[in-house]
């Protein structure tokens, strides 16, 4: 059991102390900036597409006016189809913008996870060296869902933090040996 443990206390020490050595928008912002910068450009294009066909319904509303009045060279029927058809393009693009929003929302909502995910771990770091037995075991056990262990003190750990995005390429096979 001490074997084990020491095994896991090195893991732990190692993940904290390259956390501290990286800085936090690096970590954060490795996986996360380029789906943002995605959904951001998304959420642009599909902003432009609904003011585009808004201008147009727009448009063919006033061309109905001038329908009215006479100046128009299209009959009212043929403003009145397409009139129908571009709500009905501007409420599907409307959806798309609405979708494309949620989408932008939800990546700035995992985004403050991540930071105050970052901040938790940050904080374990700095007690973890200076922590009792229990504090370590309850420090570990926010950290570490499963462990198991095979033959040699070969170790497959499963971690409650999203550890691909926090290790920044370490490697835990070398680290457990």
């Amino acid at each position: 059991m001490k074997t084990l443990d020491a095994i896991i206390d090195k893991v732990v020490r190692q993940i904290f102390e390259r956390m501290k050595a990286v800085p936090k928008s690096e970590i954060v912002n490795v996986r996360y900036k380029e789906k943002m910068d995605e959904r951001k450009a998304l959420l642009r294009s599909v902003r432009a597409e609904h003011a585009k066909a808004a201008a147009e319904l727009d448009m063919l509303k006033a061309e109905v006016i001038k329908s009215l009045r006479g100046e128009s060279a299209f009959s009212q029927d043929l403003l009145g189809s397409l009139i129908a058809d571009a709500e009905t393009k501007c409420l599907e693009v409307q959806q798309q913008l609405e979708a494309a929003q949620a989408a932008y929302d939800e990546g700035q909502a995992v985004l403050a996870s991540l930071n105050a995910q970052y901040d938790d771990i940050i904080s374990w770091a700095d007690m973890y060296d200076t922590a009792s037995i229990e504090a370590k075991k309850m420090i570990v056990n926010c950290l570490i869902k499963r462990v198991e262990v095979y033959r040699d003190y070969k170790l497959h750990i499963d971690f409650n933090i999203d550890f691909e995005q926090f290790s920044m390429g370490l490697d835990i096979v070398h680290i457990a040996a």
